[in-house]
């Protein structure tokens, strides 16, 4: 169980995963089981400047609660003046995305070379709500150099209620393992709960001192791993499509499904031909009969 301020998570937690977890996913993954789902990470100077872009990042589904909007930045009166247009329960700010677009302007995974700047920018949101604070990061920047605790002491004595941490450096981005033992040793240390997060194939009860998982990339694969039900490609398809329609219009209904058609039917019987008749698929109605076909082969 993780208590993040009056909110008491059971289960695993979907991770924030741009371009992924859109409000139709996130609606797929906690009717799968997820505890927590948690928005593709929008930009505080978006929210400032009332970008419509932003705005579409934020949509929340009744079946969100508690809900949590993932911010990022690194002004932290850019934080306080963004918050205060949240409809959310719980704020999360990314401080470990490690991609060269986002990092280049001092956001994401840099905040592991600040952790005072890391530490303003949880102390400005908790002066501007009353929402509870969680943050994002990673082991560290640079290979071996362990950043982790130095941003977490900091942000935990701002008043970040949790810390989710990802079991490698900025350096690596998504490549070779995470280190689940760097986590343990880490959160053994902490004030505060941590959540452990990189390379999870499943949602079972953390032992202490870990609080709780984040599931990110597996759960592409698999929404049920959050439930541990088993996984029919055909149904799970068939669902997100459906929930794809009624947030978004055709195109990008088609779109979401070419990225996770990749991920639902690898090494099923028939999934490459589905895969490449879905990404010349012009109407959602060509997507579903791509799907029936390749349904009658399994």
């Amino acid at each position: 169980m993780l208590k993040i301020g009056k909110y008491t998570i059971s289960g695993g937690i979907l991770a924030p995963m741009a371009g992924y977890t859109d409000i139709a996913f996130r609606t797929l993954c906690k009717e799968c089981g997820a505890g927590l789902t948690v928005t593709e990470m929008v930009s505080v100077r978006g929210l400032v400047h009332d970008s419509q872009k932003t705005n579409a990042l934020m949509r929340l589904s009744e079946i969100e609660r508690p809900s949590c909007i993932q911010l990022f930045g690194n002004d932290p009166r850019d934080f306080a003046v963004a918050v205060k247009t949240l409809d959310c329960d719980v704020i999360d700010v990314n401080m470990g995305c490690p991609m060269p677009k986002i990092v280049k302007n001092g956001d994401g995974s840099a905040l592991l070379n600040d952790p005072l700047r890391a530490g303003e920018i949880v102390s400005a949101i908790k002066s501007a709500t009353d929402k509870p604070v969680t943050v994002k990061t990673r082991l560290g920047y640079r290979m071996g150099k362990n950043q982790a605790e130095a941003l977490i002491e900091s942000v935990a004595k701002a008043g970040a209620a949790a810390v989710t941490v990802h079991g490698r450096y900025a350096e690596q981005r998504y490549a070779g393992t995470s280190d689940s033992d760097a986590i343990i040793r880490i959160a053994k240390r902490s004030s505060i709960p941590i959540v452990m997060n990189g390379d999870l194939c499943d949602c079972s009860e953390p032992k202490p001192p870990i609080a709780a998982y984040m599931i990110g990339r597996r759960a592409l694969a698999n929404p049920h791993v959050f439930d541990g039900e088993g996984f029919n490609p055909f149904v799970v398809a068939r669902r997100h499509i459906e929930l794809l329609l009624q947030y978004f219009d055709d195109r990008y209904t088609i779109i979401q499904a070419r990225k996770f058609f990749v991920h639902y039917f690898r090494g099923v019987t028939g999934g490459k031909a589905l895969r490449t008749a879905v990404n010349y698929a012009e109407t959602v109605s060509q997507v579903i009969k791509a799907l029936d076909e390749c349904e009658k082969l399994n």
